[in-house]
């Protein structure tokens, strides 16, 4: 019976029939709450209900209490990105390189809303050293919506200022994701990034003051310092948002 499945795996595996949330194994209950990062304990309560509905909802995912294959399939994509993921998103602590395909059509490609196909090297506007895989974790982020698209020119065209005047690579450090991965990483639930506006980088020389003056001389709204102040998570964020300028610190 499906209600007897005990894990996600096992689930896709055997090509289980949807079923509710409240009917699925206690084994099965634990390692979803693990993954929506709420308390294990098997039990489908008010806030297992409520992490499960946002978790569909944030994934385009219809029938808000529903469990089918698909569902499966995204918690365990968002298991994955969780054991990989840390704070600054992309940083695994190796010594970080300037890209000799920057600026080329190659590497993985992603299909964009208006059918265009784009490389992992290529820039996201000609001539501004910003590529589509840095901004989305080498195109496994696709961007879903036109406007998201969008959003990223401009972003990539408000980058590109500051680094013409930092004169020195940028490390990216994450740019594009959506809400589950976000919220896996640790960030905001109303995040910038869910919408193609915002980036985080570091200095790859390791002024981190000056790269924070040219920032806040920047045309970016909001800007977040997780250097000078508060934690020192050693990144800057700078984003496009709606509005006047907001900084704010980590």
């Amino acid at each position: 019976m499906t209600s007897d499945i005990k894990s996600l795996s096992e689930f896709i595996q055997v090509n289980a029939s949807t079923i509710s949330i409240t009917d699925a194994s206690p084994e099965l209950i634990k390692e979803t709450q693990e993954i929506l990062k709420i308390e294990v304990d098997g039990i489908v309560g008010p806030i297992t209900k409520q992490a499960f509905t946002d978790f569909k909802e944030d994934n385009e995912l219809e029938f808000p209490l529903l469990l089918g294959v698909t569902t499966a399939k995204e918690l365990l994509e968002l298991k994955g990105k969780e054991e990989t993921a840390s704070t600054t998103d992309e940083n695994n602590g190796s010594q970080p390189k300037v890209n000799p395909d920057a600026g080329t059509r190659t590497g993985n490609s992603m299909k964009l809303p208006n059918g265009d196909v784009v490389y992992a090297n290529q820039y996201i506007v000609e001539g501004i050293p910003l590529t589509w895989g840095e901004a989305t974790k080498g195109c496994t982020r696709i961007p879903t919506i036109s406007e998201y698209v969008q959003n990223a020119v401009r972003l990539a065209q408000v980058w590109g200022e500051v680094r013409q005047k930092f004169d020195s690579p940028i490390i990216i450090t994450s740019g594009y994701r959506s809400p589950a991965v976000s919220r896996a990483v640790g960030g905001v639930r109303n995040s910038q990034h869910h919408y193609f506006r915002a980036l985080d980088m570091q200095p790859m020389n390791g002024d981190v003051r000056k790269l924070w003056e040219v920032l806040k001389d920047s045309r970016f709204v909001g800007l977040g310092d997780a250097v000078f102040m508060g934690r020192n998570k050693g990144f800057f964020h700078g984003d496009i948002r709606p509005g006047t300028r907001v900084i704010f610190s980590y």
